[in-house]
């Protein structure tokens, strides 16, 4: 994707998603830390509104230009699902996988302490249909069904068609709008939703909707927040000691709606890439955290699906008990907090290798494969060598 500074990406705005990613990893890890008890642990859950935020702000660069006809828009979401689905397949078939396992080690300890039934309530054989049809948000089996965290990419496959239509209606740099629309979909949200922002079974698709029209918003406001270089370093700085201090500091509530507000404004700033923060942000660490970023979000679950599964184990063979119950959640207890916080940590960072390699076997493949299928659908309509290009994904 070509920036329109000269830039190939937003190089910033990759690393930001590669530490949320990362965040939203940590957050699911079922161990009994410390954290798990702590105020502000559940904003962790901001990191899914920075995607969809960040996704409005980006797709509405790389494609707003590009979505003035029905036929540019069917092929819009033919690209959204050759990035979005073929990770998301894997990942759910690996699922399957162990769950196939599970069966195997419990069949003959089914009393085993913490362990649900394989194939059993949120892993039915149903359920697959469903999440490969990214239907599982809308009012099919819960919010917890197979790879629960997925809930997300569904909700943004059909919200970005809904958005490549108002683009292709009102032009992309409709700024009226689209703040419009975020507006209408923050009192659908508050509607539906009046005691938190984390919607996410049923209604999900609603706080996807609020995101992505606050990125679409932001993009086309970005150029009031391109500074000179002495004002973006203290700027980028100021921000990034701002968005965690949300995380931090944010109580339950409606308010919470004006997280969302914050990142959208935050991205507009990082996007112009322009202070030392950036810079940080674009070596070489960061910015293979922000390509391996949707495998990290989508792969950590099969990850905690085969750590527990191999808890239950030990606890079948050895007698010990390693899990217990904090609140309504069953999770593993290693015998002190810091353990089981080191436990988390290393599960997060041993996602990390396993996320690169389907980076490169499963997710790049895919998608040059879909680019292909989208240029020759573009090459009977193109006039020129110039246009097939101008046409072809960026």
């Amino acid at each position: 994707m070509r920036g329109r500074e000269g830039s190939e990406r937003f190089e910033a705005l990759d690393a930001g998603r590669g530490v949320c990613a990362l965040a939203v990893a940590f957050f699911h890890m079922p161990l009994a830390h410390p954290w798990q008890q702590q105020a502000w642990f559940p904003n962790l859950q901001f990191c899914v509104d920075v995607f969809f935020v960040l996704s409005g702000f980006v797709l509405l660069h790389a494609y707003g230009d590009r979505l003035a006809t029905g036929r540019q828009v069917l092929r819009f979401g033919l690209m959204r699902f050759g990035r979005l689905w073929p990770l998301h397949a894997a990942t759910l078939g690996l699922l399957v996988l162990i769950e196939g396992v599970r069966f195997l080690a419990l069949s003959h300890h089914a009393g085993a302490p913490g362990a649900t039934p394989p194939f059993g309530p949120e892993h039915r054989p149903v359920e697959i249909v469903t999440h490969l049809l990214f239907l599982q948000n809308f009012r099919t089996f819960g919010e917890y069904s197979w790879n629960f965290p997925s809930w997300s990419i569904a909700v943004e496959f059909w919200a970005s068609l809904v958005l490549a239509a108002i683009v292709m209606a009102a032009g992309p740099r409709r700024r009226l709008v689209f703040a419009g629309l975020a507006g209408a979909s923050a009192l659908a949200l508050w509607w539906v939703s009046p005691r938190t922002l984390f919607v996410i079974q049923n209604f999900g698709i609603v706080r996807c909707l609020f995101d992505l029209f606050l990125g679409c918003l932001a993009y086309t406001l970005r150029d009031a927040l391109r500074l000179q270089r002495r004002l973006a370093t203290p700027a980028e700085i100021l921000a990034l000691l701002a968005l965690p201090a949300l995380v931090l500091l944010s109580s339950p509530g409606p308010l919470g709606y004006g997280a969302s507000l914050a990142f959208a404004a935050a991205i507009a700033l990082f996007s112009h890439q322009g202070g030392a923060v950036s810079d940080l942000a674009r070596a070489r660490g960061p910015q293979r955290l922000g390509r391996w970023s949707f495998s990290i979000y989508l792969l950590h679950l099969p990850m905690i699906q085969v750590f527990v599964t191999a808890v239950h184990a030990v606890e079948a063979r050895t007698g010990l008990s390693l899990t217990t119950v904090l609140g309504h959640e069953h999770l593993v207890d290693l015998g002190s907090g810091a353990a089981n916080l080191a436990a988390a940590a290393a599960l997060v960072a041993l996602t990390v290798p396993l996320a690169a390699l389907t980076h490169r076997v499963i997710e790049r493949p895919s998608l040059a494969w879909f680019k292909r299928v989208d240029a020759g659908l573009a090459a009977p309509t193109a006039r020129t060598p110039a246009a097939v290009a101008a046409m072809a994904p960026r």
